[in-house]
């Protein structure tokens, strides 16, 4: 037996056991032999249960190594480390654990250097296989492996799995209570340690209790595992998350990736695919993710990164659930599911590509140059993104295999495609759900007016709407343009319950955009006047912000009035572009009323929201031609005969804020209620 003590700055204490000389250097015993190294470390901020969670930096380290077979002690090292961004411990850490602080800011080593030291250890003096145990799953997943990722430090196989003591103790004795170091001790009927070093004391505690299960006959087994890499997967809107696994972090810089929030919560298991970083409305990312991770422990540890760092900038990490997870990651679209399944590494967003933008233009684009990269599976590995009614969104996700090409991918950034520059960025499999399903999302797709089919233009049903000088009726103004019927509710209060049945009308302008206003259908005269009398000017609270509201009492021949542009409104800008008219035959561009074909100038036709006596409905007769015409047009509600029709959108109560159903096919009627309105020249009437 030799012993060997050598005490420094950093206070090293090696012993082994050696059968003879020759076994000084590693060989095929010892590489054979398992070792457990024990390891404790402090940080300069909280201790105990809060270690790790105040991000303050890793202060001492100290690992015995046992030999298991032999169930000795063969090494002891331990290492006072300089912190690179504290000059002062905080008085709750000198107090708790004792330490020198001279000892502290005077070493020479850093995080890096003292890794390097111990790595040296093993490899030149043991050899040995090693497995690491700790008292809890802090020192390693809360401060070690979060620390060295933030200061990009490699650290060796051995630190990527470990044993928890706490749990190894309760497999063997069968029992929950003992939950620290001391409790262990008592339970197995140890000598209390009077050694007043607190990181000392606490990796002799250890020891002793290795000791006494390694004699009682426990075997360590199966230790816990620390995700090296995140790990790509498919999620379906069909898959049940488990509640307590999800987290949504918020303040991520914009070009955050996946692999910049797992290294965020590096030291934690992400499930395959876990990472969901979130998009706004204009499908960029917006500085929010979602992760989900394998156990509810592990999300109660990510939660304790509450306000840690990524650079300069803190996060926020809040509790978030299953739901909100698949409603960002989950997807049902099987294009972009066999998209995903293709044998790539890394997925890379395109965004601007020309609309025309074909497969081939894609590949081209990628392997021009001196350093070419290849598409996984070539063409038919292109996933082009589409609207509802297929029209290219000027997005595409290729996938490459490996890292390095992807980089090299990357590095075409805002080349040129055509006459458009092309933005390229690291995508997730999330971010393709969440791309394809947003596309085809009703409310996300805006129909500009020349795709709306204009003949025949369908007629609102006049039952729909009340006539005649009867005020019965509220006119609402100067709301915000993200308000909802909801809110719109909310705001009248009691005076609601006086609304008919589908009696509230959104009113969209002419480029399909809220116009601030609404019309409100109410059970009487009294109930309007009332609301009107209650509501005017008041304020409606919205998204943390207050404004007024105007709520004018009026008639269906008012509404009819202004809805068809006949008094001021905000409804149709004066300076609007008109767009050209389409239908399945080609019609003209713009149809003035005195070209109408004589058939749908019936006597008792009446246009957009007459009252119900003087209407009718047109008949579904294609505008195949204009025709001209010699005599005088007749007049209409007073409207000039060269009034042109432009498309209103205007939406019901209870129905959907959109609703597919406004977007007609040429040639075809429809029950649900439609508008459109009268507009002439400035100045014609």
């Amino acid at each position: 037996r030799i012993a060997v003590l050598l005490e420094a700055d950093s206070l090293v204490t090696l012993l082994f056991s050696m059968t003879s000389s020759a076994s000084v250097g590693p060989n095929a015993n010892t590489e054979k032999k398992q070792y457990l190294c024990l390891f404790h470390a402090i940080t300069s901020g909280l201790l105990a249960d809060n270690l790790g969670s105040d991000e303050q930096e890793i202060i001492e380290m100290i690992y015995l190594i046992i030999d298991i077979e032999g169930k000795q002690t063969v090494g002891l090292q331990r290492e006072y480390i300089r912190s690179s961004y504290t000059h002062v411990l905080t008085d709750e850490c000198k107090e708790i654990s004792g330490i020198d602080e001279t000892l502290v800011f005077s070493s020479e080593l850093n995080l890096d250097g003292a890794l390097r030291k111990f790595d040296i250890f093993l490899r030149e003096n043991t050899g040995v296989n090693v497995t690491f145990v700790c008292e809890n799953c802090l020192h390693l997943r809360q401060c070690l492996h979060p620390e060295s990722a933030k200061k990009s430090i490699s650290l060796p196989n051995y630190y990527w799995k470990y044993f928890d003591l706490r749990l190894e103790f309760e497999k063997m004795y069968k029992t929950s209570e003992c939950q620290n170091l001391i409790s262990m001790s008592e339970k197995l009927n140890l000598c209390p340690i009077s050694e007043t070093d607190y990181c000392m004391r606490h990796i002799k505690l250890m020891e002793l209790i290795v000791h006494q299960m390694l004699n009682d006959g426990h075997h360590f087994k199966e230790p816990e595992s620390i995700m090296i890499n995140l790990q790509q997967g498919i999620c379906s809107m069909e898959d049940n998350i488990e509640e307590s696994t999800v987290v949504r972090a918020r303040g991520l810089p914009w070009q955050c990736t996946d692999q910049d929030v797992a290294k965020f919560f590096r030291g934690l298991n992400i499930e395959k695919g876990g990472v969901a970083l979130c998009l706004s409305t204009q499908g960029r990312r917006n500085g929010e993710a979602l992760v989900r991770f394998s156990t509810v422990e592990h999300r109660e540890l990510a939660l304790r990164r509450h306000k840690h760092h990524i650079g300069q900038r803190y996060i926020e990490v809040y509790k978030a659930s299953g739901r909100d997870f698949l409603n960002v990651a989950g997807g049902s679209n099987s294009e972009a599911q066999a998209f995903l399944q293709r044998d790539g590494q890394v997925i890379i967003r395109m965004r601007g590509l020309p609309f025309d933008a074909t497969a081939k233009d894609v590949i081209e684009f990628f392997t021009r140059g001196d350093i070419p990269t290849y598409v996984v599976d070539g063409e038919e590995g292109v996933l082009f993104v589409h609207y509802p009614d297929g029209r290219s969104t000027g997005d595409a996700f290729v996938m490459v295999k490996t890292e390095n090409e992807a980089s090299q991918a990357l590095l075409k950034h805002k080349e040129t495609m055509g006459a458009r520059y092309i933005e390229l960025f690291r995508s997730t499999t999330a971010e393709v759900q969440q791309v394809f399903r947003r596309s085809q999302d009703p409310k996300n797709f805006q129909t500009s007016l020349k795709d709306i089919p204009y003949a025949p233009l369908p007629i609102l049903p006049p039952e729909m709407l009340t006539g005649g000088n009867k005020k019965d009726c509220i006119r609402v103004r100067n709301l915000p343009i993200e308000c909802g019927i909801e809110q719109i509710l909310e705001f009248l209060g009691i005076h609601a319950q006086h609304i008919i049945a589908q009696g509230v009308h959104m009113v969209y302008n002419a480029h399909g955009q809220p116009s601030g206003e609404a019309f409100i259908q109410m059970d009487s005269e009294s109930a309007s006047f009332n609301a009107a009398a209650h509501k005017n000017n008041k304020y409606m609270f919205f998204n943390g912000k207050k404004r007024y509201i105007e709520v004018l009492q009026c008639s269906g021949e008012d509404m009819n009035q202004i809805l068809l542009g006949l008094v001021p409104s905000n409804l149709i800008p004066t300076n609007l572009q008109r767009p050209a008219m389409y239908s399945s035959h080609r019609a003209t561009s713009l149809v003035p009323m005195s070209t109408l074909p004589p058939q749908m100038l019936s006597p008792n036709m009446s246009m957009s929201l007459a009252p119900p006596n003087q209407s009718s409905t047109i008949p579904n007769i294609p505008l195949t031609s204009t025709i001209p015409s010699t005599s005088s047009a007749p007049t209409m509600n007073g409207l000039h005969p060269n009034a042109t029709f432009y498309p209103m959108q205007v939406f019901y109560y209870p129905t959907p804020s959109i609703s597919p159903s406004i977007y007609l096919q040429a040639g075809q009627m429809h029950p649900t209620p439609m508008t459109f309105v009268l507009r002439g020249e400035a100045g014609q009437y």
